[in-house]
């Protein structure tokens, strides 16, 4: 077992659970609907975007499999709680598998993402380790973006801002 691998497994399913967890209590048509600010996603698709985004990271440039993405759809993706959270379990899971049981050494191992997907990640060489490590820091930038816009969804706006007077 590869106790790097495990580490970055744990951490990447502790932010997938965060995830869920901010959206198990919320009904389908609130995770569905848009917050009223220019270019803001649905709770649901923000959630189904590190999803999709952690396949191709973790799975397919560290794991060598195959994956089917559409990166847009991700954006326009709408569902139920049991959709997502199957989804994630099956993502938990194959990443467990590919980061756990890997050899120690193959997070060394040189991985080439296509220049479309690297954004600000530049087009020096690339590892596994730091495919995975932008995987985490991309994860938990979408947490912290679900957990505004639930609140955005879900409190009061004259509660916050008599919150915000008070300071």
């Amino acid at each position: 077992m590869n106790a790097e691998g495990g580490h970055l497994a744990d951490v990447l399913e502790r932010i997938g659970r965060n995830v869920l967890g901010k959206l198990e209590d919320l009904p389908d048509e609130v995770k569905n609907r848009a917050v009223p600010i220019c270019e803001a996603n649905t709770l649901f698709a923000f959630a189904t975007h590190p999803g999709g985004a952690g396949e191709f990271w973790v799975l397919v440039l560290a794991g060598g499999r195959e994956a089917d993405r559409d990166r847009d759809a991700e954006f326009r993706a709408s569902g139920t709680n049991v959709e997502l959270a199957k989804r994630y379990n099956v993502w938990i899971g194959a990443i467990r598998e590919v980061l756990s049981k890997s050899r120690a050494d193959a997070v060394e191992r040189p991985a080439e993402p296509p220049l479309e997907f690297r954004g600000s990640l530049g087009d020096q060489p690339m590892t596994v380790r730091a495919c995975v490590l932008h995987t985490v820091e991309h994860s938990a930038l979408h947490l912290g973006q679900i957990q505004l816009t639930r609140s955005q969804l879900t409190e009061p706006r004259r509660e916050l801002l008599a919150e915000f007077d008070q300071r």
